[in-house]
């Protein structure tokens, strides 16, 4: 039988994407042992979105939950998603943080690293890659994927080769992050991947929005596609990447060796159901085909955002024609992938213009960057009369050329002698009192009941008119009487 690996993403893009990156770290640490004793071939935790929610909104320090997560995942190797030269923000970087971060990265524990740019300016990427391969980690080249006229399956091959040839990774995977990669799609595009790439292993991620996902998996395999990437339930389908168990099912009714311990995985899916349950998240559900994502293509990550931020405007009713925007907007900038940090660009830009009803009247710095260059080279211009309006309200403090970001860690080293440069690095990108006010939390943290039984407890006990409540399950018993 051929084998297919699954790789988990549960921490990474699942919660990113049903859970706007919400997941705290001890809601983590309960079910990372389980994982790892899964048979993933590896683990995704960690990115820079990841890096930002736990500062800004967690209060935790990201660099302790990665080595807590590395204690408890001792057997899969770890990886992590490095986006472009920005590391934790949209702006680029200078090359010697950008380099920093993957070296911090491989000391606490991550193995494997996934690079790529929304644009697929290679050229962005080669200096870390070659540093993390330089440290020993295993790097893949990450082709995002986009229906456009630009994204040919040409082009696609075109930049297998730049991966391999310019920067030397030793695997490629197609990211289809908006989940409108279809089995029609994937029957000339693996292929033409396969062709380009030689004896690279090669991989797909994908996501649920359009009800695609487990049929392009399907076909992907039957093509000789090595790994896919699923999320243990309830942080899977929906706006995520497919449930573990669906595709592994599918892959074995058709004849595939996958090797998951189903035992692990209900472990696993308990505990993050208890978590869902306990902080009322949303549980993704398998999707309807939605023909309107394969337009505006927004990406799970941005879509739980938008619709967030929607609601909390009292706008939720714009939605349908903010993603009808979406698809214009894209058109204009020359389709560009919708991935972080576009996707994000994108979506502000297509809810300004709704909302002040007029298109670009108002302009974000990020999209006249874009527009300029300052993100990389574009595969495809900007419309002309939409390049008009951006450069003439966008601001007129950025200029026309940029230029490349200066050494920073020279200057860092010398404003925090004291620290070491793991806190140097968020000090850098985040306010210093948020910084300050991080805790470093533990699985003694948690505020939730780790399994089923103790959310029972805790509902029984919480009822008023339960006087005793009494468990009893083989051997094990527990009695709790009301002293008022």
């Amino acid at each position: 039988m051929t084998r297919v690996n699954l790789v988990d993403t549960t921490v990474r893009d699942g919660q990113q994407c049903l859970w706007a990156t919400r997941m705290s770290t001890a809601a983590m640490l309960p079910a990372a042992a389980h994982l790892d004793a899964a048979g993933f071939s590896a683990i995704e935790v960690v990115g820079a979105v990841q890096f930002d929610a736990a500062v800004r909104y967690l209060k935790e320090n990201p660099w302790h939950r990665l080595r807590l997560l590395r204690e408890r995942i001792c057997n899969t190797p770890l990886q992590a998603v490095v986006r472009s030269s920005c590391i934790l923000g949209f702006e680029p970087q200078a090359q010697d943080i950008n380099e920093l971060w993957v070296e911090r990265l491989v000391a606490n524990g991550v193995r494997r690293f996934v690079f790529f740019d929304g644009l697929h300016d290679i050229d962005n990427l080669v200096p870390a890659i070659r540093h993390a391969k330089k440290l020993g980690a295993f790097s893949t080249g990450w082709l995002t994927y986009s229906d456009s006229p630009v994204h040919t399956d040409e082009l696609y091959a075109q930049k297998a080769r730049e991966f391999i040839d310019h920067a030397g990774v030793d695997a490629l995977m197609i990211e289809d992050a908006s989940g409108v990669l279809t089995p029609e799609r994937v029957r000339t595009l693996v292929p033409t991947l396969r062709e380009a790439a030689g004896e690279v292993s090669l991989g797909l991620h994908s996501h649920g929005l359009s009800g695609l996902c487990q049929r392009t998996y399907l076909a992907a395999a039957e093509l000789g596609v090595d790994n896919l990437y699923t999320c243990v339930p309830p942080i899977a389908d929906g706006n995520a990447p497919p449930s573990v168990y669906t595709t592994a099912r599918n892959l074995r009714y058709l004849g595939f060796d996958v090797d998951v311990d189903d035992r692990e995985l209900d472990r696993a899916r308990d505990h993050f159901a208890a978590v869902a349950r306990h902080e009322n998240k949303p549980v993704g559900r398998p999707m309807d085909y939605d023909a309107a994502t394969c337009g505006h293509q927004v990406p799970g990550g941005v879509m739980s955002n938008l619709q967030a931020q929607l609601q909390d405007a009292g706008l939720a009713d714009k939605l349908p024609e903010v993603l009808e925007e979406c698809t214009r907007v894209r058109a204009d900038l020359g389709w560009p992938i919708q991935v972080t940090p576009f996707a994000q660009f994108i979506g502000v830009q297509s809810t300004l213009n709704v909302i002040q009803g007029e298109r670009y009247r108002t302009v974000p710095d990020e999209v006249k960057k874009y527009a300029l260059g300052y993100y990389g080279k574009l595969l495809s211009p900007v419309a002309p009369d939409a390049l008009d309006r951006i450069l003439e309200n966008g601001s007129a403090y950025i200029r026309d050329n940029p230029s490349p970001p200066e050494p920073v860690l020279p200057g860092l080293r010398k404003r925090y002698p004291t620290l070491d440069d793991e806190q140097r690095m968020l000090r850098h990108f985040f306010d210093a009192g948020i910084v300050e006010g991080m805790v470093e939390v533990g699985e003694s943290s948690a505020t939730l009941g780790s399994s089923p039984l103790i959310e029972l407890v805790r509902q029984a006990v919480n009822r008023r008119s339960a006087a005793r409540v009494h468990v009893r399950k083989g051997d094990f018993m527990i009695e709790l009487r009301r002293n008022d």
